[in-house]
């Protein structure tokens, strides 16, 4: 097994560090590029060339379709141009992003799939129980293992037994966690023998049945899973394109909501002028009046007279009384028969002073 020594190690990072972007003028003109708005995430006002040009020429065709009329229906009618443009594009760089996601499928399947992997096992120092397993789930988390195994080996080769480092790594391969550490080391594996034989029988054992469990099932579910991905059936998206799908549905709503919109407004310009009264408002209601009182039944006809000439009392004479009608109970000489009418006080003078006369 061929090891990367440290000089090695530090010509490749002093070579990446004398990268210095493209020279080339087409290189230089796609990375001036890089800082520009795709205008996929919302409509602003620095659109694309290839945007501004789709939407202008779709606004001519959809005008007598849509037949905006008015400052507010052509505000809407060009909001809605551009929203219909902006889920387009959207859905033509979804389309343009799974096919590229298949093509890297044929392409760099075991390269992406190796890097995933490296960036889940960076994580096994501090979660040995947690990360071992998720790495036993695919070939190239089983592959991993096996290449750090080789390393164990080769270490109890060097220093013809363990070293802390070596023994913390096999113990980090075997999933064990670090509370179940306390008081372990390699004396555990055989207290007689002290010398590389025991470590390398662990590596032997571990690296075989590894080998054991690509063979039965997890080189079948890789191809698997490879397949898939050439088609486009994968289920591990990508970032970018679960981005442009939250794009794509927003554009979804913003063009249904202008529509819906855009419809109300002409719909409640083509209906009629309401028509004017014909006759001038009746006086306004008092709000201080009771509302609750039922309204007054309404007075009944006059009654006409009767045809019989109405008949005229005469005159009393100038010394006789006038008898006024009694309000109330009649008394008890109205009620005797034969009996006259009583005398008011004035009468009753009167014929008190007619009878001293007489």
């Amino acid at each position: 097994m061929s090891r990367t020594t440290v000089k090695q190690t530090l010509a490749n990072r002093l070579n990446a560090l004398l990268s210095t972007g493209p020279k080339s003028s087409e290189g230089k003109a796609q990375s001036s590029q890089n800082a520009r708005s795709h205008g996929l995430s919302k409509l602003g006002t620095r659109l694309p060339a290839a945007m501004r040009e789709a939407i202008e020429a779709r606004k001519a065709q959809w005008r007598n379709d849509y037949r905006p009329e008015g400052p507010a229906q052509n505000w809407l009618f060009e909001r809605l141009v551009a929203e219909s443009v902006r889920l387009d594009c959207c859905d033509a760089r979804i389309v343009a992003t799974r096919a590229e996601h298949a093509a890297r499928a044929s392409e760099s399947w075991d390269d992406d799939r190796a890097a995933a992997i490296a960036s889940l096992a960076s994580r096994l120092a501090q979660h040995p129980d947690r990360i071992q397993p998720q790495l036993l789930q695919s070939k190239h988390g089983v592959l991993w293992l096996l290449e750090r195994w080789d390393e164990v080996s080769d270490s109890l080769a060097r220093h013809e037994g363990w070293t802390f480092d070596t023994w913390n790594l096999a113990l980090d391969l075997l999933g064990v966690p670090a509370f179940a550490r306390d008081g372990s080391g390699p004396w555990d594996l055989d207290p007689e023998d002290k010398t590389e034989a025991p470590g390398l029988d662990l590596v032997a054992q571990s690296t075989a049945a590894l080998r054991a469990r690509l063979d039965a099932f997890l080189n079948a579910r890789d191809e698997r899973a490879q397949t898939d991905a050439a088609l486009g059936l994968n289920a591990d998206e990508p970032p970018a394109l679960r981005l442009l799908e939250r794009y794509a549905a927003d554009a979804r709503r913003q063009f249904s909501k202008l529509l819906n919109e855009l419809r109300r407004i002409q719909s409640l310009a083509s209906r009629p002028a309401p028509a004017a009264p014909s006759h001038p408002p009746g006086p306004r209601p008092d709000r201080n009046s009771d509302r609750s009182q039922p309204d007054p039944a309404p007075a009944p006809p006059p009654m006409e007279p009767p045809d019989t000439p109405p008949t005229t009392s005469p005159s009393p004479a100038r010394n006789e009384p006038i008898v006024r009608p009694s309000i109330g109970r009649p008394s008890l000489r109205q009620a005797l028969p034969g009996a006259s009418a009583p005398l008011n006080r004035r009468a009753r003078r009167a014929r008190a002073a007619a009878s001293r006369r007489s």
